[in-house]
């Protein structure tokens, strides 16, 4: 049974959960250890299953409770070759179980095949994966600042798919956050905003798709409506309306799961 827990989508905290069988890994740890544990019991995880953390980032907001969890349950943290390197130059904290991975590569967890593939974003090596299980593909790019073509090679036709709708160019405009910041989110190495992640829907989904997440939603520059409306527009230009979608929250975990009937089933947990 393949299961889905998204424990929080943010700039203040983000973390998914990805379960098949007896097995789970954990990409990105940005919430304490203790909010991790509080979340996955929320969803009935067992933490006693997760065989590691992928690390899809080093910004505070993915990584800052990995070494902590990771030691509590003896797993490894599995990240970019230079993003360990540049850790360890800093002597920065890290789990004392590391496993590196070079941007591009293919490699196995238990049951889990992954593929990692390069993004552009203001960190060391930044990646997005595609974890396949049972015959199923989850593609994740949740920190970006545009969809080219490694990203569309990769991410195309999965059955669950979580990309970034981060903000609404609008509101970012006329937030009173600094120009420097503003061009940095605005930029090929900042995020998502919204009409760009509809926009890449055309290239992304396919026959195979089932569900669509959005993920890394601004709380300052973007609404849960916007991102919404953006969507829904996108998939009726598309002949995709019927195409579930949810738009993920900091406060809120979403968890998906198969249902005997081989349909997806998607739950929005307070």
């Amino acid at each position: 049974m393949l299961k889905i827990g998204i424990l929080g989508s943010g700039s203040k905290g983000n973390s998914l959960i990805i379960s098949y069988g007896a097995e789970a890994i954990l990409v990105d740890a940005g919430f304490s250890r203790k909010e991790l544990l509080k979340r996955l019991e929320k969803m009935e995880f067992d933490p006693s299953m997760i065989r590691c953390v992928l690390l899809t980032h080093e910004h505070t907001d993915h990584l800052s409770g990995a070494p902590v969890f990771c030691d509590f349950l003896k797993i490894p943290l599995c990240a970019a070759g230079s993003v360990l390197a540049m850790k360890k130059r800093k002597n920065a904290r890290l789990p004392e179980q590391l496993w590196s991975f070079e941007p591009g590569e293919q490699f196995a967890v238990g049951n889990f095949k992954i593929s990692s593939f390069s993004v552009q974003h203001d960190a060391v090596d930044p990646v997005g994966f595609v974890i396949s299980c049972g015959g199923f593909k989850v593609g994740i790019a949740t920190d970006l600042g545009e969809v080219g073509p490694m990203v569309r090679r990769n991410l195309a036709n999965c059955e669950v798919l979580i990309l970034e709708s981060n903000y609404d160019v609008d509101m970012l405009r006329n937030s009173d956050r600094a120009l420097s910041l503003k061009n940095r989110i605005d930029g090929r190495h900042g995020h998502l905003d919204n009409r760009a992640a509809a926009a890449a829907l055309e290239n992304l989904l396919g026959d195979r798709s089932e569900l669509l997440l959005l993920a890394h939603r601004s709380s300052e520059c973007n609404t849960r409506d916007l991102v919404h409306t953006n969507i829904q527009s996108a998939l009726q230009r598309l002949n995709r309306s019927k195409l579930p979608f949810a738009v993920l929250s900091q406060e809120n975990s979403f968890k998906v799961w198969r249902k005997g009937d081989g349909s997806l089933e998607l739950q929005e947990i307070s």
